[in-house]
């Protein structure tokens, strides 16, 4: 583990320029890692920032893409996983498809490119997979990030609590969501042989919660306090 002095130093110089005042919440974390027993457990997170290229996943009433809000807080996570040296490889790191894009039809290269993820996820022994999505519903009064996980794995369970209760505490206390176990619809997330879940980290069709995921600054406490509960799980 990389010297707890330089980490804490690097988080709160961090956290400072982008959140002004260093709440308790992000203190927290912290004193987490300043722990002299801490050890990570020796996981490789697999960073899947959702759709991208033609793929832009939901469209907001104001045009906002998924894929875009989806890449920018994934950009976010891969900060923080940088500072507290946590090993992760990214799908995408730009607004590309990651299948075969020369198949004639949008159905096949779509299919291609879940397949490549597929095969991404599975082919780093121990990885994790951590899947950021947005949520769209008909009604506009839903909000709240809701975490998925896949039922095969007892890890991604544990995950997904640490993480649906690490952002309620941290960042949204009216959230009363619970984890939920995908079904076949998730394809990823059913199909991985690979511990998995899934942050859908709010809805798009909600203006007030979508004006918060366009926001610079909520997109970095929100990747903050995924990487708070993604340590939590590390060290637990």
């Amino acid at each position: 583990m990389k010297d707890s002095a330089a980490i804490i130093l690097s988080v709160l110089l961090f956290c400072t320029c982008i959140f002004g005042t260093i709440k308790q919440t992000e203190k927290n974390i912290v004193s987490v890692i300043s722990t002299e027993s801490s050890e990570y457990k020796d996981y490789t997170f697999i960073l899947d920032a959702g759709h991208g290229g033609e793929d832009g996943g939901a469209v907001a009433y104001d045009g906002t893409l998924e894929k875009d809000l989806n890449l920018q807080i994934c950009n976010n996570i891969s900060l923080y996983f940088d500072i507290f040296g946590i090993d992760y490889v990214v799908i995408r790191d730009g607004d590309f498809s990651v299948g075969d894009t020369s198949l004639p039809t949008i159905r096949k290269r779509k299919v291609s490119d879940i397949h490549k993820r597929y095969e991404i996820i599975n082919s780093r022994k121990n990885s994790v997979l951590l899947s950021i999505h947005q949520n769209m519903f008909s009604v506009e009064k839903y909000s709240g990030t809701q975490v998925f996980y896949d039922g095969k794995h007892k890890e991604s369970e544990e995950l997904s609590e640490i993480l649906q209760f690490t952002v309620k505490d941290s960042l949204q206390p009216e959230n009363n969501r619970k984890i939920k176990k995908t079904d076949k619809s998730i394809y990823l997330l059913y199909n991985a042989k690979r511990p998995s879940v899934m942050v859908e980290c709010g809805f798009m069709s909600n203006p007030a919660e979508l004006a918060k995921l366009k926001a610079y600054e909520y997109q970095s406490q929100l990747s903050f306090i995924i990487t708070k509960g993604i340590i939590q799980f590390l060290i637990a």
